[in-house]
């Protein structure tokens, strides 16, 4: 039940008060996902203990029932964990960031000369590969390694802030700038948790698009396809997309389709309101 509106979202089930511009919204994300389902399964990264591997620092896991059950039954998982595979062991002494010289390191709690910043960060760019197959990720709040936004990190007095990001997480956001992401935590959110759904489809769909070179063609009856769900999220910013298209007179179109693919990205990160429907 308490996932029960999201399901209904991702299946098209909507009743029949919805205003018609959110009806329709989600007539055409349904059509979206209908066309995902009849193509190749959505790949997405998921922080390994999310998923009930006992892989974190005191053998635990932290199983999220959101992605274990609603998620699992419209995406294919991804479980890894930066921690395990640079070779920490299980389990191991819990690690934290921290400033040391002016600069963010990743150290162990016990032992302040295990220094794992350079191994996580590398972790992340060996895993390109993979990495390069997703349509989204999620990734442990509060990590050291996976968190997104908000981590501890701890001065050289050993007083905490919430300004930290993990270590691998951060490289993966720098090397993948477009790619959904989100932490479990965020997804109690239903507002949240539709925008990352909705972003998850549109960017798989693009990714699908691209797999050919890309033509001005293309590029106008993909927005064509997605206007309506664009402008709920910010009807200006809806607009400017479509004006990016409109000159026919483009000179490099891949140029053009990393403009609007950035555009479009910032703009689905914008939480849609009523106001815009």
């Amino acid at each position: 039940r308490k996932y029960g509106s999201l399901r209904g979202h991702i299946n098209g089930r909507v009743s029949i008060r919805e205003r018609p511009g959110r009806l329709y919204c989600f007539y055409i994300l349904t059509h979206i996902i209908a066309s995902m389902k009849s193509s190749k399964v959505i790949k997405i990264g998921v922080s390994s203990c999310l998923l009930s591997e006992q892989v974190r620092f005191d053998s635990g896991h932290k199983k999220n029932a959101f992605i274990t059950g609603l998620l699992s039954d419209y995406f294919e998982f991804k479980p890894f964990c930066p921690e395990v595979a640079i070779g920490l062991g299980i389990p191991r002494q819990p690690i934290r960031l921290v400033v040391s010289d002016n600069s963010i390191r990743c150290k162990g709690t016990v032992n302040e000369a295990l220094d794992v910043t350079d191994k996580l960060e590398n972790i992340a760019q060996e895993q390109r590969h993979w990495l390069g197959e997703l349509s989204g990720y999620i990734f442990k709040k509060n990590s050291p390694s996976c968190g997104m936004e908000r981590v501890k990190l701890f001065n050289e007095n050993g007083i905490p802030s919430r300004n930290g990001i993990g270590v691998y997480a951060r490289q993966v956001i720098k090397n993948f700038p477009h790619l959904p992401v989100e932490e479990e935590g965020r997804l109690e959110d239903p507002h949240i948790r539709e925008n990352f759904v909705r972003r998850i489809y549109i960017y798989a769909r693009w990714r699908t698009m691209s797999q050919t070179q890309i033509t001005l063609r293309q590029l106008q009856k993909f927005h064509a396809q997605h206007k309506y769900i664009f402008m709920r999220h910010n009807q200006q910013k809806a607009k400017d997309l479509r004006v990016l298209l409109a000159d026919t007179n483009v000179s490099d179109i891949s140029v053009l389709a990393e403009h609007y693919l950035n555009e479009m990205m910032r703009l689905l990160k914008i939480i849609a309101t009523k106001k815009n429907m």
